[in-house]
């Protein structure tokens, strides 16, 4: 992928852009979103040695994909290093590790709110990351969208565990973000995304010889190699790579209050494929993220003195 001059700090990159920059948030966290179709196809699993297949999945669909349309890759420098271990340590394996941990002590819909909150935490701490005073106008949109992201997904209990590990998920989605905007400029959304999935992939890999010494006959079933295929296809590599093309081009905390649709998506697709319609109040809460990003990104007046 081409470097870009522009990196996430910029601070009026969203006045710039426009609506045109919201897509590959928007198209990636559908995505995302759409992990629910093969969801079932992979409740028997052993977890690690699926996330390690899924990732190494990602890599070579990167690969394909950037050969198809013609994007060079290039491998991270000694300098990217600290960024790529950075991101795949919070944002892929500690995302999945307090998942896995805060399903055993929270229920759903408290990982879910969890989760919503992440557009509100990206628009304060991407900016004072970088030095910046965060924009009042993000902050206010995200403040929108994460309230209605919960009311989508619901608020559940949890135990003090659970509360930590919904905290964990937070910050795991929050590192990846900002830990990728620095090696952006350099290395492109579609490197950066395959070296962190090879990362993930080979920590996954060891996790699970360790810890599972998995039937290898698990995973080679048709449902579970098509869902595999399709986690690490779509919903990883195609996924990560259209946001942090978001990313590279509004910076992190505007691409954050993008973080709030994945909630939508998932319900929206889930009813699709035969689940019972979102709720009154989940209506309400996509209405209000919707509110949420005309707060964010509508266009600006200019005024004449």
């Amino acid at each position: 992928m081409p470097t870009t001059s522009l990196t996430a700090t910029a601070p009026s990159r969203t006045a710039g852009l426009g609506w045109w920059a919201l897509w590959p948030g928007l198209a990636a966290m559908a995505l995302l979103g759409s992990s629910v179709a093969v969801i079932d196809a992979t409740r028997t699993l052993p977890a690690f040695a699926l996330q390690s297949a899924r990732y190494a999945v990602a890599v070579a669909a990167i690969v394909v994909f950037a050969r198809i349309f013609r994007v060079r890759l290039v491998l991270p420098r000694l300098r990217d290093l600290g960024w790529v271990l950075g991101g795949a340590a919070t944002g892929l394996v500690g995302f999945n590790l307090a998942t896995i941990v805060g399903t055993a002590h929270a229920e759903p819909a408290f990982l879910g709110a969890a989760v919503g909150c992440i557009p509100l935490v990206l628009a304060l701490a991407a900016p004072l990351a970088a030095g910046r005073r965060p924009s009042p106008r993000l902050v206010v949109g995200a403040v929108v969208v994460s309230v209605g992201a919960i009311a989508v997904t619901g608020w559940g209990r949890a135990d003090p565990i659970g509360i930590l590990m919904g905290l964990a998920l937070v910050a795991g989605e929050v590192g990846l973000t900002l830990f990728g905007a620095r090696a952006l400029p350099r290395m492109g959304a579609w490197s950066y995304s395959a070296a962190t999935c090879a990362v993930a992939a080979l920590v996954f890999a060891l996790l699970s010889a360790v810890t599972e010494r998995p039937d290898p006959a698990a995973l080679a079933s048709p449902a579970a190699l098509g869902a595999i295929a399709y986690l690490g296809a779509i919903a990883t590599a195609l996924a990560f790579v259209l946001w942090f093309t978001g990313v590279s081009r509004m910076g992190a905390a505007a691409a954050g209050l993008c973080a709030g649709t994945a909630a939508p998506a998932a319900a929206l697709i889930a009813a699709a494929l035969g689940a019972p319609l979102p709720s009154p109040g989940a209506w309400l809460g996509m209405a209000a993220i919707a509110l949420g990003l005309v707060i964010g990104f509508a266009p600006r007046r200019r005024t004449r003195r």
